[in-house]
């Protein structure tokens, strides 16, 4: 009786772990910017206004990102798109990124198909 118990919680606890690792191939694909700081899509502060973003991560623990704004610039409107790409490590549901650009690092978190990136104070949700 204590040993079926006892395998019972093993396979039990082998399953519940199970779902919890995630490897490059679970986090894979394009994480669409959905909100910053809670708001939806366009966000604007300080004349910048974000219409657009997207993060794509590859198996291969590449990435790139794009974020479109649209701006004034002497009464002029502005759209500007930046990219990049990057380098990505995964672990224990943190994902940390370098970009190739400036060689600059930044972290954030996956739970689910939720990306999470703390920017300057500002939080960028992304979802897959």
């Amino acid at each position: 009786m204590v040993r079926r118990v006892f395998l019972a919680f093993l396979v039990l606890g082998l399953v519940a772990c199970g779902d919890d690792v995630l490897g490059p191939e679970d986090i894979a694909g394009t994480y669409t910017l959905q909100s910053i700081n809670g708001q939806s899509l366009p966000w604007a502060e300080a004349g910048v206004e974000v219409t657009a973003g997207s993060i794509t991560l590859n198996q291969s623990m590449t990435c790139s990102r794009s974020i479109t704004a649209t701006m004034t610039d002497g009464g002029t409107v502005v759209t500007i798109t930046d990219t990049d790409v990057c380098t990505h490590t995964f672990v224990n549901g943190v994902i940390a990124f370098t970009w190739d650009s400036d060689g600059s690092t930044q972290s954030g978190s996956i739970v689910g198909s939720q990306l999470t990136i703390n920017l300057d104070g500002d939080v960028l949700i992304f979802r897959k």
